[in-house]
């Protein structure tokens, strides 16, 4: 595969630094940008972009494609919605470093942690590696539509050290805290991204939370240290407190953040979402990362775009017909032809009612009868709306149905592909407001896309599309276009050292978006039957992007693949 010359041509380009697009031209040859600017001489071959946005391509610092990387080059969805970089072993959870009987419990906790099942992984993985050092070269051996970054995983190197005391969440010895503190400092040699853990409880393994979900400073100082004494590198994790639970013990993470920064010389984020328990709580803990930083901290929020949510479908993990004494019969069934047997049969459609209203309490569906359930699609129209205003009560209200009519109604809509959406967090005001404050503070950036995780459940991995869809051109208290492609481009690349992207710019790589920008669209997602062991996900393709490169080699044309996968393991540069 090599990588050809061409000069795209008139393209409106959003660099990833200016605050204003500009028209140029772009030469890329050997896989990197040389020049940007008017009229450019080459013989080069011309990719027309006139009234096309020409942008760097996205930089994706939280997915768990961990396993998903294993029988997925593409890594789709992510590779449909321009990600031409992704960082793999967040939360504390991966695959590395592991003994031959440790894998089982690294693969039951990415099912319990991120609803990854574990036929999949099981089927997928090979395990030919037991270091980290030795994962890293397993997955350079791949080839994939883009580039893979990896990060050390917490929970894998506590069970790895300490065994089943572990994974039972039980203090680490000061020998022990200095074997995780080598083998740290031994992956980020060897060239991971950065060092990831997990403290909130909402994180579980089994009957119990995930390792290390109780390690305070005494472990983790040795782990800075070690990051430190490398030349410094990211550190993210998930704390106490993030979804609302245990509000007692948020206070300490704000601190424990600004510690390891100081101890590693390097940034530190911490997952930063608006729950309904304080809808305000996140303003504080902004407001105490900016106090930190004044102080000579490098702390940051890692925050999303938009509500975190579980669609119900009839395809779906969760929906609230799923316990009914018809729905067992109608499960198998494609969606189209469920809806059909619904619309025509009214006794059916009174028994799916009458059975949802009694089985309401049972958890997998409760969810859905709450006030704040809402349409993805909105009956009538043809786009998901991820910043809804009238919900599913209100409809029923308006058109003196009861509520859960207008669910049937919705899961019909659409030929059976319609969905609801259960905003658990970042809609305690039913908007995205809190959400516009937070991508726009100082102290924040932009992640928590989990691609590759909740298969059946989210489809968070349309991120990037809806930030250019709903933030910068359609929403009329938006953020600027500029604005919004640092996010997703030269502002993870700083954070991450990855000083060759994220720019449209001479000396950088040509990883590089063609955007119909007025056309572009999220798309709807939908069940795909696809993944090993029999399982499925929900898949989520955009329009809208002409043109997709990853080092100057095209990967997709008009949202097909290309068939090159020029994509490769990244290793971070020691600052040393």
């Amino acid at each position: 595969m090599v990588a050809e010359s061409f000069v795209i041509r008139n393209g409106t380009i959003a660099d990833g630094i200016k605050d204003t697009p500009f028209v140029a031209d772009v030469l890329v040859e050997d896989g990197c940008i040389t020049k940007v600017g008017p009229n450019i001489r080459s013989n080069a071959k011309p990719i027309d972009a006139e009234g096309l946005l020409v942008t760097p391509g996205w930089i994706d610092i939280h997915t768990h494609y961990d396993g998903q990387l294993t029988w997925d080059p593409f890594l789709r969805p992510s590779c449909w919605h321009g990600v031409t970089t992704a960082i793999t072993g967040n939360c504390g959870v991966g695959f590395a470093p592991v003994r031959p009987d440790g894998q089982k419990l690294l693969v039951e906790m990415m099912e319990s942690t991120e609803d990854i099942p574990a036929k999949c992984l099981e089927e997928a993985i090979a395990w030919d590696w037991e270091s980290f050092p030795e994962y890293m070269s397993s997955i350079s051996e791949g080839n994939y539509a883009m580039d893979i970054g990896v990060q050390v995983p917490h929970a894998a190197l506590r069970f790895y050290v300490m065994g089943e005391r572990g994974a039972r969440n039980e203090p680490a010895r000061p020998e022990e805290s200095a074997e995780m503190a080598r083998l740290v400092a031994e992956g980020i040699r060897n060239g991971a991204l950065g060092f990831s853990f997990s403290r909130t409880k909402a994180h579980t393994y089994l009957d119990g939370w995930q390792p290390g979900t109780l390690s305070g400073i005494e472990e983790l100082k040795p782990i800075a240290t070690a990051i430190a004494q490398e030349g410094g590198a990211p550190i993210m994790f998930s704390p106490r407190g993030v979804t609302g639970l245990y509000p007692e013990e948020r206070d300490e993470e704000v601190r424990l953040a600004a510690e390891l920064s100081r101890i590693s010389h390097g940034p530190v984020m911490m997952c930063l979402i608006q729950h309904s328990h304080e809808p305000d709580e996140w303003k504080k803990i902004l407001n105490e990362f900016e106090a930190a930083s004044s102080t000579g901290a490098e702390v940051y929020a890692q925050v999303t775009g938009r509500s975190i949510v579980t669609l119900g479908g009839f395809s779906t993990k969760f929906n609230p017909f799923m316990h009914g004494k018809d729905w067992p019969s109608l499960a198998a069934l494609p969606n189209k032809e469920i809806a059909q047997k619904v619309s025509s049969d009214k006794d059916l459609r009174n028994r799916l009612i009458r059975d949802a209203e009694s089985t309401r309490h049972i958890w997998q569906s409760r969810k859905f009868f709450e006030e704040k359930t809402y349409p993805l699609i909105p009956l009538g129209e043809t786009s998901p709306q991820y910043e809804p205003s009238e919900s599913v009560a209100a409809i029923a209200e308006r058109t003196r149905k009861a509520p859960i009519e207008i669910m049937l109604e919705v899961l019909c809509s659409h030929n059976g592909s319609g969905l609801l959406n259960y905003p658990h967090y970042n809609y305690a005001d039913r908007n995205l407001n809190a959400v516009f404050e937070m991508l726009q503070h100082p102290n924040s950036r932009l992640g928590l896309s989990d691609a590759g995780a909740h298969l059946e459940t989210l489809a968070d991995a349309s991120l990037f599309t809806f930030m250019m869809t709903h933030w910068s051109r359609d929403r009329e208290n938006g953020i600027p276009l500029s604005s919004v492609v640092k996010m997703m481009t030269s502002e993870p690349a700083e954070i991450f050292g990855l000083n060759d992207r994220g720019r449209i710019a001479p000396g950088y790589r040509a990883d590089i978006n063609v955007i119909d920008y007025s056309n572009l669209e999220v798309g709807i997602p939908w069940l795909e039957h696809d993944v090993p062991g029999g399982g499925s996900r929900l898949l989520q393709k955009p329009e809208g992007y002409i043109h997709t490169f990853v080092s100057g080699v095209e990967t997709f044309s008009e949202g097909k693949a290309t068939g090159d996968l020029p994509g490769r393991l990244i290793r971070r540069e020691s600052n040393l």
